[in-house]
């Protein structure tokens, strides 16, 4: 998108999140097709509905939102919240079957984010992350002998097609560090952290939790196929329920920098209350995160740097994120310079340990 549409997609993100009232101008009827189809590139397309449906409707009325497009963007956030009816629905009974069995488990990111969200079931939903506790090798031989299939085990999840519509990871770890000694660190800490929410339909992390966790979703994005702005809508609504109570120390971790960008980025999309914040806003890092997240979109997909790797084979999609890591390394050098041998270590790690995939 031009600069000028950025702003006003910006803007009307921020209305959408009651961080202001008005746009800066009305948008032509052109323009309005382009900001839906940046907020469907980004995967916000409900979000910002809140803010066409404001004042009973007479906001879009108001700033000329042109009917049919209007229309168009109801029923489309209509099949957004018929999935989420249906997500939300796996989510409780695959928790239940694991609870019964009694196994702790708990839902990660996505159902568990739109929670947080005044209109939960307006949040594009993805596929479900289940956190299960207990020894890999255990749960990789459950979920085996439950779907009779060897699917991909990684470093921290397992494949589980327990669903023929939704898939599903089935996590031992909730996320991880390339860099070992901030990853030790890590892993410690996340053997602490077992408490959950159980008073909702299925059971969830502590915002405790997710302050941390979901900040590390995102950085753990930026090296892989890259993150877009519902990423950082959910991370808005993560501190905002924080309300500035919880700040992980980011240093223990190895991610200030990382951290100072993205709060620039949600002070600058989403008008964030600097009392809300965990670090102090870099504008060098954050210009360069935004950048990333509108050129690429929800979760890189519409990156055409990407495309070429997609299809292709093993080798080469390693090289593909060398190439990318090496793009990393001036800003996250820490992490950026033990990517590689974590991923080829890992992959003869998965393949010797797990053999190899059937589906």
């Amino acid at each position: 998108m031009h600069l000028v549409l950025n702003t006003l997609f910006y803007e009307l993100l921020q209305v959408a999140l009651d961080t202001r009232t008005e746009l800066s101008r009305i948008p032509s009827a052109e323009e309005w097709k382009a900001l839906y189809e940046e907020a469907k590139r980004q995967s916000v397309l409900g979000v910002c509905l809140l803010a066409l449906q404001k004042e009973g409707g007479e906001w879009a009325v108001r700033y000329q939102v042109p009917i049919n497009l209007k229309l168009l963007w109801i029923g489309k956030t209509e099949k957004i919240a018929d999935r989420n009816r249906k997500l939300n629905l796996q989510c409780h009974q695959l928790s239940q079957k694991l609870i019964d069995s009694q196994r702790w488990c708990c839902i990660l990111k996505g159902q568990a984010m739109a929670m947080l969200y005044p209109n939960p079931l307006w949040r594009q939903s993805g596929d479900i992350d289940i956190w299960v506790d207990g020894d890999r090798d255990e749960l990789v031989n459950m979920v085996r002998r439950v779907t009779g299939r060897r699917d991909k085990v990684t470093y921290p999840h397992v494949d589980f097609h327990v669903f023929e519509d939704t898939p599903v990871e089935l996590h031992f770890k909730p996320t991880w560090l390339f860099n070992p000694y901030y990853n030790h660190r890590l892993q410690k800490w996340i053997d602490s952290h077992h408490d959950i929410q159980t008073n909702t339909p299925f059971p969830i992390a502590t915002t405790e939790f997710n302050v941390l966790y979901i900040l590390l979703h995102i950085f753990r994005h930026i090296f892989d196929e890259g993150i877009g702005m519902r990423q950082i809508v959910d991370y808005y609504y993560v501190l905002k329920e924080a309300q500035g109570q919880i700040k992980p120390d980011l240093s223990y971790f190895g991610i200030e920098r990382f951290t100072s960008g993205l709060m620039w980025v949600l002070q600058t999309t989403c008008n964030m209350p600097e009392t809300w914040m965990i670090a102090k806003p870099d504008q060098r890092v954050g210009e360069w995160l935004l950048r990333e997240i509108m050129l690429a979109g929800n979760f890189g997909h519409y990156d055409l740097r990407n495309q070429d790797i997609r299809h292709n084979t093993t080798w080469s999609k390693l090289f593909f994120r060398m190439r990318l890591s090496l793009r990393r390394v001036f800003l996250f050098p820490g992490e950026a310079l033990c990517e590689m041998p974590w991923r080829i270590v890992h992959y003869f790690w998965r393949t010797i340990k797990f053999g190899r995939i059937e589906h």
